[in-house]
């Protein structure tokens, strides 16, 4: 984790960027990134969420080739755009066959993967004009679904078919950058706009620049997943964190910062498999230098509406649901492969 401040001078960005850039692993010649891309779009959130009392995910307006707009959850926690079938128009004949599973929930949904214009119709570009924005990537257009379950929230699964936009990283080799619809709008395609996003108070911030950037940001530099299954970009492995539970030990692990739940999930070596945390088990997240607390049930703005114990199947985890964005704006540069997290001003 290291912090920075984006200036609000180009000159002052430039010394930004070279932290940026060190963090990052580019050299001198090329930190001055963010500045030198002006092309960026914002999303407004459907039905403006109180970020002080998250009920319900983040969701945006969507379409698919062409189909219905309707509101897509915002999903850090997966990768790939889920949408129903009768709903894309156009489905070509000959698609191949797919599937995608929901650990948390067990909800198996089956379908054609095919890669289909996804649109933004609500966007407004840097300018301030109402643009919208596409990608082109793999759909996921479900047919079928099926509750299998299993998963820490496999009784509330109904076997209704979401629309997700499953925007995360390093979720494995089976989703690669290809399919984050975020990571591959028009102009990022074409170079003309930095691959990443933030995840804001005001909506959901398409491209990096030196503009959307502003602010004191607390970036952590992910590990590199390697070459991907397909696409020229890398993809980048769950960030670096921990947890503490009571007076127990500070387990330290990796954080998912999932924005597809409102509850939260722990794993760790030592703990129980299954089960809830009890009430007023008081509980601090770490996230690189970025910390916060609270106690089970306590009501706060970044307290889970519940935080479920589950196998420790690939070390100490934690996956901190969408409340943990109560006070922070969330940035992810997919260039650099940074994560980054800007505080609202709320005292910590």
């Amino acid at each position: 984790m290291r912090s920075f401040t984006a200036p609000t001078s180009r000159t002052k960005l430039l010394g930004a960027l070279v932290a940026i850039g060190l963090l990052a692993g580019c050299d001198s010649a090329t930190t001055d990134t963010y500045g030198s891309f002006t092309q960026s779009y914002t999303v407004p959130w459907v039905d403006s969420p109180d970020f002080a009392n998250l009920t319900r995910t983040l969701k945006v307006e969507v379409s698919v080739n062409g189909g219905t707009v309707s509101p897509f959850t915002v999903d850090t926690g997966s990768v790939g755009v889920v949408v129903p079938a009768s709903e894309v128009p156009n489905i070509p004949a000959g698609a191949p066959a797919g599937s995608l599973t929901y650990s948390s929930s067990g909800l198996q949904l089956t379908g054609v993967w095919v890669s289909l214009p996804v649109r933004f119709p609500q966007a407004v570009n840097a300018s301030g004009a109402a643009v919208p924005a596409q990608a082109g990537v793999p759909v996921l257009a479900v047919t079928t679904s099926k509750c299998l379950g299993g998963g820490v929230n496999s009784h509330h699964c109904t076997g209704a078919i979401p629309h997700m936009l499953g925007v995360g990283f390093g979720r494995g080799a089976n989703r690669p950058p290809t399919y984050n619809p975020l990571l591959n709008l028009t102009e990022m395609a074409a170079g003309t706009m930095r691959r990443g996003y933030i995840i804001g108070r005001g909506g959901l911030s398409l491209g990096l620049t030196a503009a959307t950037t502003t602010g004191t940001w607390t970036a952590q530099h992910l590990v590199s997943a390697g070459a991907p299954a397909q696409g020229p970009h890398n993809d980048w492995m769950t960030p670096s964190g921990g947890f503490q539970l009571g007076s127990g030990p500070a387990l330290s692990g990796k954080v998912l910062i999932d924005t597809g739940l409102l509850d939260m999930i722990v794993e760790g070596e030592g703990l129980p498999e299954r089960g809830m945390v009890p009430a007023g088990t008081a509980m601090t997240i770490t996230f690189g230098e970025v910390h916060y607390r609270f106690a089970v049930g306590d009501g706060g703005a970044q307290t889970p509406t519940g935080v479920h114990h589950a196998k420790a199947a690939h070390g100490t985890f934690v996956n901190t649901g969408l409340r943990a964005l109560a006070r922070y704006d969330l940035l992810y540069d997919a260039d650099a492969g940074l994560l980054g997290l800007r505080a609202d001003g709320v005292a910590q």
